[in-house]
Formats: structure tokens, C-alpha cells, sequence
């Protein structure tokens, strides 16, 4: 409760959330993932568990207090420690230059335009395969959000979380994402 908004959920995400969360990963096959907002880990620790060996894998969580969860949680994983207004320094400074899998566990809807503008330029700029993978909380809420920034938004209900919640898969940005009336999150001033 001390996080408020800043975190996107109250309690941490079920593996059945997180599985759903997980749809594009791929054990077979070498993939640079990004997990943004690691929150206590559950979710870094499934994609470290299912991905393939040879995977790229970074995570990024700018809490103290739950960086320090996750990275006991998950010892093996690169946490980065950081604000996601930062993420194009986070990937070039691990030669990063493309992400196969992307996945956002962040409070969207509480994060300033400028911040949230980032993550979507950097998407955009670095995404394979097309699909940005967003964590919710509150089932359907947030479609409307998700869809003025992007013409295809898929929902993915998962009752088995307490409380129930889901996954967005997004693809395709508006050309004019950017823009007030497209861009999710808090206007700034």
C-alpha cells in the first residue's frame, strides 16, 4: 500500500498471469526480452525459467525496495535499477538494438506522457515482432487506453489471479501516438 501508484498491482501477478504474460516467449530459439517494472519477480522468474539459454534477457525496476526483492528472487538476471525514462541509455548501454519480446508490467495509466512517449518510441524502434504485451489489474478497464494508441488491442482475461486480471497484446501505433489525446498515462503541465 506504501507504493500506491506507483506499482500496478497490490498483489504480485499469479503464474497463470504470468504465463499469459509469457505468450511470445520462445525456449526454442535465442530472443532478446524486456521485462519493464520487475515488481517482487514473478514474472522474471518464469521468463528466466522459460527462456532459451542462449536468450538476451533484461529487466528493469526503479523501486528500491521491490529491486531488491526481485534481484534476491532472481540472482541470474540483469535487473536494472532504473526509471524506464532511461530505457534507450539501459539498451545501448548492453548493445541492445532490437527486443523480440516486450513486455510492460508498469502503472501506465499513473506514468507521465513524457515517460510512457519513451517506452513507445523505444518500442517502436527496437520491437521484432510487432507486439507490445501489457499487465493488467482490472480486466477491460484499460482497453479503451491501449486502443487510441494502437488499432489492434487483444485482451486476454485471466481469472486465476487475485485479483483477476489480464494481459493486453498490442500492435500497430497510430501514426500520431504521440499526441495527447492517444498517448496513455498523466498529462504533464
Amino acid at each position: 500500500m506504501k507504493h500506491g501508484t506507483k506499482i500496478a498491482s497490490l498483489t504480485p501477478s499469479s503464474r497463470w498471469l504470468c504465463k499469459a504474460m509469457c505468450r511470445d516467449l520462445d525456449s526454442s530459439r535465442p530472443q532478446v526480452i524486456l521485462e519493464l517494472g520487475a515488481g517482487t519477480g514473478p514474472l522474471t522468474e518464469m521468463i528466466h525459467r522459460r527462456m532459451h539459454p542462449e536468450s538476451t534477457f533484461l529487466s528493469v525496476e526503479m523501486d528500491p525496495d521491490l529491486h531488491e526483492l526481485a534481484a534476491r528472487r532472481c540472482p541470474d538476471v540483469d535487473l536494472a535499477k532504473a526509471s524506464v525514462e532511461f530505457l534507450p541509455d539501459l539498451l545501448a548501454d548492453r548493445n541492445i538494438e532490437h527486443v523480440d519480446v516486450f513486455m510492460s508490467c508498469l502503472p501506465v495509466p499513473s506514468i507521465p506522457h513524457p515517460i510512457n512517449k519513451t517506452v513507445l518510441d523505444t518500442w517502436k524502434r527496437t520491437t521484432t515482432n510487432g507486439v507490445f504485451t501489457q499487465i493488467t489489474q482490472i480486466p477491460w478497464w484499460f482497453k479503451p487506453m491501449y486502443s487510441r494508441a494502437f488499432r489492434d488491442v487483444d485482451f486476454k482475461l485471466v481469472m486465476m489471479n487475485p485479483p483477476p486480471g489480464g494481459v493486453y497484446h498490442c500492435r500497430n501505433l497510430y501514426d500520431d501516438y504521440a499526441t495527447p489525446h492517444r498517448l496513455p498515462g498523466k498529462a504533464v503541465g
